[in-house]
């Protein structure tokens, strides 16, 4: 069963997003995956019609007028093009649309504007994506666990809204955002120190076998991100050891299990924030996992989840009744700022891909993101038996990323380096100022 058709403009309730882009950030992920065999442009086009057709309800445009941005409804095609590099989202290069996909060699890119789709809704259109795709090029059905097929039933959870679901329930959480003034802020705090220059962002990739990392993570019965948290805390305050402001590091959770919404598709996630104090530091690294593992399910219970939830709708209920598009993006680039302020690195991994006979064919995963002014991004991605981490961050200089490595090879831990370059995530068109076709997506 296929979601009903919709016309006309299509309400955001859940729109905080949108009003907080700029001129310099555009909030877009890009999902890559490094394919065994060169890529087949015709295969790899059919597969793009069937997600189309599988996922039609992410065929839109975003657009504003004075009162607020929303949806409408795109008929026209999702482009793919042979680049290597992103294409602009919103615009003609994407036919309007917040989805595009691209080819290179071997590498597949999917370019995704973060509003609309988080890691997990990203992940799962990519499985799709690549499982239609493999089909197509190898002649034959692969068995793969919990793939998004062209005949599902789908269901009002995937494609809705998924905070209008909440939005009526107001009740405030507790909360775990710790105190802005005691942090080492990235990008701001981190510029000022004097190791890095804001302005060029750039990106780090990297891969690490499974058995090397799942060895820490087995020892308090913790979690990668968890390991991957700490060892990105000590390679900062390495750098820092005389700071008085202490490293706090972000770490997103899934919120759809707490509000009851799976396979929705929308951008839906909260954070728990690991505080790298000195009593934390005094510890062993065994020891620090097993306080951050605790830390992670005191604040990840469905309960407190769903009031963290309740609170936010509660600020887009808010947001929401500010009259016009431009006050609201005032509002909404305050709130931001505010947010930025709680965390000095964000650490995120939506857990493992599990690809089944796909994963012959695929030989590594990276994700992107354009988080501009929240200055040190890492992304975990993994399947079979390696982890692919992205550090995505605001500066070329490497010193964060050295020291990282560093702390890597301190712990036996060992990488191999597969990309050191620009981070070339999509802009995304907005009638905010930054693109000539601004014209077309603007609705008086």
């Amino acid at each position: 069963m296929k979601p009903a058709k919709q016309k006309g403009k299509i309400k955001i309730f859940g729109a905080s997003d949108c009003y907080g882009l700029t001129d310099e950030l555009s909030f877009t992920l890009r999902l890559t995956y490094e394919m065994r065999d060169e890529v087949d442009e015709a295969c790899l086009r059919k597969a793009v019609d069937m997600l189309e057709e599988r996922f039609s309800y992410l065929k839109v445009s975003l657009k504003k007028n004075w009162h607020a941005f929303y949806y409408e409804k795109n008929e026209k095609p999702w482009v793919l093009q042979n680049t290597d590099h992103s294409i602009p989202l919103n615009g003609r290069e994407s036919n309007y649309h917040l989805l595009a996909f691209s080819f290179s060699g071997k590498t597949i890119y999917i370019n995704a504007y973060h509003g609309q789709l988080d890691g997990t809704g990203l992940y799962r259109l990519g499985k799709a994506l690549i499982y239609y795709y493999c089909c197509n090029l190898y002649g034959r059905q692969l068995n793969v666990p919990d793939v998004a097929l062209p005949d599902d039933e789908i269901l009002p959870e995937e494609y809705r809204d998924a905070y209008l679901h909440f939005h009526k329930s107001l009740l405030p959480p507790e909360e775990n955002v710790p105190s802005p003034q005691k942090l080492v802020k990235s990008p701001m705090e981190l510029d000022r120190m004097g190791l890095v220059q804001m302005g060029k962002r750039t990106s780090f990739k990297l891969s690490i076998p499974q058995a090397d990392l799942m060895q820490y993570c087995s020892s308090y019965d913790g979690s990668p991100v968890t390991a991957i948290a700490l060892m990105a805390a000590e390679a900062i305050y390495r750098l820092h050891p005389d700071s008085h402001k202490e490293i706090v590091i972000g770490i997103p959770v899934n919120l759809r299990p707490a509000m009851g919404l799976k396979v929705s598709h929308c951008n839906t996630y909260s954070k728990v924030y690991i505080n790298y104090s000195k009593q934390l530091r005094s510890k062993g690294f065994e020891m620090q996992g097993t306080i951050c593992r605790g830390t992670i399910i005191r604040y990840t219970n469905e309960a407190l989840l769903r009031q963290q939830t309740r609170k936010y709708c509660r600020m887009l209920s808010l947001l929401n009744m500010i009259p016009f598009t431009a006050l609201k993006q005032l509002a909404a680039r305050g709130v931001a700022d505010q947010m930025k302020k709680a965390e000095t690195a964000d650490v995120t991994y939506v857990g493992k891909c599990e690809y089944g006979e796909m994963e012959q064919y695929i030989t590594a995963m990276f994700t992107d993101v354009d988080a501009y002014g929240m200055g040190l991004q890492m992304l975990i991605s993994s399947f079979g038996n390696k982890f692919f981490i992205s550090i995505d961050q605001d500066w070329e200089e490497k010193v964060y990323t050295n020291s990282f490595l560093e702390v890597l090879r301190n712990r036996g831990i060992s990488y191999e380096v597969m990309y050191d370059g620009p981070n070339d995530t999509s802009i995304l068109y907005t009638a905010l100022g930054n693109s000539k076709n601004d014209v077309d997506i603007e609705t008086k």
